[in-house]
């Protein structure tokens, strides 16, 4: 039944769908029904990475539809309603990767949670997307052959991933190196990863009355449990944890801003926060290291260091 509207104190019922309108609505169902399903068929036969990320979804009762015009997003995933929603507006061709994609966002278990610090938030957040990306990359480079557009649609919006994939499946051929590889690369976009960072920080900021919120930290051997096919020792490092001065600025905000701290009007500026802990890009592309590294983040620095003066001999 229609929702009532409000207009000028009144409420007033819209019409009810005529049976026309009933018709027109069930075949345009029917018809994005049918193409997701030929969707799912392009992709088994295309990719196997692909085909076992669909069974696995298929096993699991998630479903996928298509939902109009979505703006730039082709698709997104709704643990909730352990649903994927694909714009109507994309290309199959679009649509193939993104399936893929969001697919594997439904496999994965993020905690998503306020108790967490703003960093811990952010490295994961991170690890969850470069791991579905690197997925997509995976199953793209796959069905190269069999859905040449896709994979030239998907090199055109993420070329050093595909680049990195390629170059360590040329030397090693082992998918699940170039997968890791895969990964690290999508951490290089500095631009786009400042999107998902700035989406962290806006969601932890909702938790500043929550008893509890910002204190707990998530090593990078949690991390690496997720991302079984990445070496732990990579999310304690620049590549991994480094991010602008604005994201840096707006963490010690939120975590400082924490009801805990609201009767603290002196010395509040000079609270620890966890961003500390991030490596920190200024606007000209110089990186300064954190102020208060963790252990293991220490350790990574030190063999860095080793690096540097082992190239210097």
């Amino acid at each position: 039944m229609p929702e009532a509207i409000v207009v000028g104190g009144a409420f007033i019922m819209p019409p009810l769908p005529t049976k026309e309108d009933k018709e027109k609505m069930a075949a345009l169902e029917k018809a994005r029904a049918e193409r997701v399903d030929r969707l799912l068929k392009r992709i088994c036969k295309a990719t196997p990475l692909g085909k076992q990320i669909v069974e696995s979804a298929e096993k699991r009762g998630i479903s996928i539809g298509i939902d109009g015009d979505k703006g730039n997003a082709w698709g997104s995933y709704s643990p909730s309603m352990k649903y994927v929603s694909l714009n109507e507006k994309a290309s199959d061709s679009q649509l193939l990767s993104t399936i893929v994609h969001e697919l594997r966002h439904s496999e994965q278990k993020p905690e998503h949670d306020f108790n967490n610090t703003v960093f811990a938030s952010i490295a994961e957040v991170r690890a969850m997307e470069a791991d579905a990306m690197a997925h997509e990359c995976a199953a793209v480079f796959q069905m190269r052959h069999a859905e040449p557009v896709t994979y030239e649609l998907f090199v055109n919006r993420h070329g050093g991933i595909m680049k990195a994939f390629e170059e360590s499946f040329k030397k090693d051929k082992d998918m699940t190196k170039a997968k890791a590889e895969a990964f690290k690369a999508w951490y290089d976009h500095a631009e786009y990863v400042e999107l998902y960072d700035r989406s962290v920080v806006e969601f932890s900021a909702m938790g500043k009355m929550t008893s509890g919120a910002y204190k707990d930290d998530m090593p990078s051997s949690k991390l690496a449990e997720k991302v079984d096919y990445v070496e732990q020792s990579f999310f304690d490092s620049p590549r991994a944890a480094t991010v602008s001065e604005e994201t840096a600025r707006e963490t010690e905000k939120v975590e400082r801003g924490h009801v805990r701290n609201m009767f603290k009007f002196f010395g509040k500026s000079k609270i620890p926060t966890s961003a500390d802990h991030f490596w920190v890009r200024d606007g000209k592309g110089n990186v300064s290291e954190p102020k208060r590294p963790r252990a293991a983040q220490n350790a990574v620095r030190s063999r860095l260091v080793e690096a540097k003066l082992g190239k210097g001999r």
